[in-house]
């Protein structure tokens, strides 16, 4: 049986999309790059739930910063 719909294969609108922003300039890149992130920061600032994820987003912060002490600890010569 056909479908009357066809969508597109997630992998080949990846690579689209993949190859459409390497294509931009550096500056356009930090731009989209940029715009993706104010996005983000909107989206959490207007959550019934913000102060569970800015707690969150600073726990995998002090993680984050405890692993690369401990990476330096080991490894840095």
């Amino acid at each position: 049986m056909d479908l009357p719909y066809r969508f597109p294969d997630p992998l080949d609108e990846a690579r689209r999309l993949a190859r459409d922003f390497g294509r931009l300039s550096s500056s356009d890149r930090f731009a989209e790059v940029a715009a993706l992130m104010a996005f983000g920061w909107k989206t959490v600032a207007s959550s019934p739930r913000r102060d569970a994820i800015v707690q969150r987003m600073w726990e995998q912060e002090a993680e984050s910063q405890r692993i690369q002490r401990e990476l330096f600890r080991r490894h840095a010569r």
